[in-house]
Parts: structure tokens; C-alpha cells; sequence
């Protein structure tokens, strides 16, 4: 390891600009960037959002299809609805939430929805869905 790093060290020194692995490249001379996606775009429920929601967003479920409607998800079909979400997703958005983030788009919808449901997804179909905590027969 020490070889390596006297070895890194010298070329440095010669050619004034660090040389690097492949993961990394220099795009200035003191500027470098990861060649590997950033962690948010491996996992779109990641991404960090930050919104203001406009004045025809009068609903959970206006705000949570705002959310969605840039992210790369949708929410699953309206007849794979439970009925509780489906009530839920009829409430008016609080006051409260009108401006929202930043936070990861995950939490965003988690906290629009409430502490009675549990957030699911399918990474294939990129659909979102939101089961009801503790009531199996209400999924």
C-alpha cells in the first residue's frame, strides 16, 4: 500500500494532476467525479424533493400524484386500492404539508399518507403502493 501511494505521489508531482482508478475521473485540475450513478438514481424513491404545491392541489392524493408524476413511479391501479387508502387519498392535504421537503421522495409520500400505512413498491412496474399497518385483510 505504501508502494501504491509513493507510486500515486510521483505522478502527481510529474505530471502535476493525480492520476485515478477507474471509478474516478478528472475533469479539472483540482475537479473529479465518481463514474457510478449517484445513489438517487439507482433507487428513484431516494431522490431528494422539495415542492411548494400550487393552489389546485386540494387533496392527498393531488399531492402524492404531484410527487409521483416526476419521479419515474406512478401509484398502482385504482382497483389495487385497498379501501382505506383509497378514503385517505380522498382527505384534504393539510395546511401543513403545502410545502414539503427536502426530504427523499420515499418520505415525502410516507408523511403525506400518514403513520397507518407502510409504503411499498415494485421496482419492475415503477408503481407505488400503500398497505394499511397491522390489518391484513384491508391490503
Amino acid at each position: 500500500m505504501l508502494k501504491k501511494s509513493l507510486f500515486l505521489f510521483s505522478l502527481i508531482l510529474l505530471f502535476g494532476q493525480p492520476v485515478f482508478a477507474d471509478d474516478i475521473t478528472a475533469i479539472g485540475k483540482y475537479i473529479t467525479v465518481f463514474n457510478k450513478p449517484k445513489p438517487e438514481q439507482v433507487d428513484l424513491l431516494h431522490q431528494t424533493i422539495q415542492v411548494r404545491f400550487p393552489q389546485n392541489v386540494m387533496t392527498i392524493g393531488d399531492a402524492c400524484n404531484d410527487l409521483l408524476k416526476i419521479s419515474g413511479y406512478s401509484f398502482v391501479d385504482i382497483n389495487k386500492r385497498n379501501e382505506s387508502l383509497k378514503i385517505t387519498l380522498s382527505k384534504p392535504l393539510p395546511l401543513i404539508d403545502r410545502d414539503f421537503g427536502p426530504m427523499s421522495l420515499k418520505d415525502a409520500l410516507t408523511t403525506l399518507m400518514g403513520p397507518a400505512f407502510t409504503l411499498t413498491s415494485d421496482p419492475v412496474s415503477r408503481t407505488v403502493n400503500f398497505k394499511l399497518k397491522g390489518n391484513k385483510n384491508h391490503e
